[in-house]
């Protein structure tokens, strides 16, 4: 029997085809929102949380730069999130959260107080480096993404290694100061979902969770490949640009389904 989404039902869903997974995103902050999504009833976290530096990107210079992330400048959040994130995720489940190497030992430890069981930390190699000091220190080339596991479930196979070398996103094509690409986001939710295949509904689409969505990447990511997504995001420019890239995501699916191209 197919089992009934189970999430927030305070916003409209994004639905372009019966055939396509529905996807759900919601305006807000998430720590107002987390107590309203029942117990074990997401199958996937993939989440790039702010990294509690009070960050503000530099990179651009004709643009107009980006304003500082919101809960960027505390980690008193974290716990709470964590605690959340493993009661609402279903079992033998995986979670990926992305962070930094300063800020690393505040949710690892989080993470494990938590529940979760650390599996592995995955490196992200960007094919160029940030700026930081630009004298005094070595160019950052890489961010940190933690892999943990709420039970036991195998990965996909093949196996591939922890270090992933996947190019950043150009400065002039970001919708999201930190937004990460869609190929990255992409290897990790097909690693840790089951593979779909048009017309095959014996296999339901996971619900995959973005309690920090920012412009939606993760959200386009998972929908195209056939899974179904919730995800949270409190600014309203960032929450407005998902709104729009889902249903894209979502048409450009449909198109590929009706070429004649089987496997999701």
């Amino acid at each position: 029997m197919a089992r009934t989404p189970e999430y927030p039902t305070n916003v409209e869903p994004l639905v372009v085809a019966d055939a396509i997974a529905e996807s759900r995103i919601l305006l807000g902050d998430n720590r107002d929102i987390f107590s309203s999504i029942p117990d074990k009833s997401v199958d996937l976290i993939v989440t790039d949380p702010p990294y509690a530096i009070n960050y503000r990107s530099n990179r651009r210079t004709v643009l107009p730069k980006y304003n500082h992330i919101a809960l960027d400048d505390s980690t008193e959040w974290i716990a709470s999130f964590c605690e959340h994130a493993i009661r609402i995720l279903r079992d033998n489940r995986h979670m990926y959260c992305f962070c930094r190497w300063d800020t690393y030992p505040k949710f690892f430890q989080c993470l494990e107080v938590a529940g979760f069981t650390m599996k592995r930390t995955l490196v992200w190699v960007k094919d160029n480096h940030g700026s930081g000091d630009l004298r005094g220190d070595y160019a950052p080339q890489d961010e940190w993404i933690i892999f943990a596991s709420k039970g036991r479930r195998f990965l996909n196979t093949p196996r591939i290694s922890n270090v992933i070398e996947v190019p950043r996103i150009a400065s002039v094509k970001l919708r999201h100061p930190t937004e990460k690409p869609i190929d990255l986001l992409k290897i990790l939710i097909d690693k840790s979902t089951p593979p779909r295949v048009f017309g095959d509904y014996s296999q339901e689409p996971y619900l995959v969770f973005d309690p920090f969505m920012g412009s939606g990447t993760t959200g386009v990511a998972a929908t195209s490949l056939g899974h179904r997504f919730l995800g949270i995001e409190m600014n309203e420019e960032y929450y407005e640009v998902a709104r729009e890239r889902l249903p894209e995501a979502k048409i450009r699916l449909i198109e590929k389904l009706v070429k004649g191209r089987a496997a999701i």
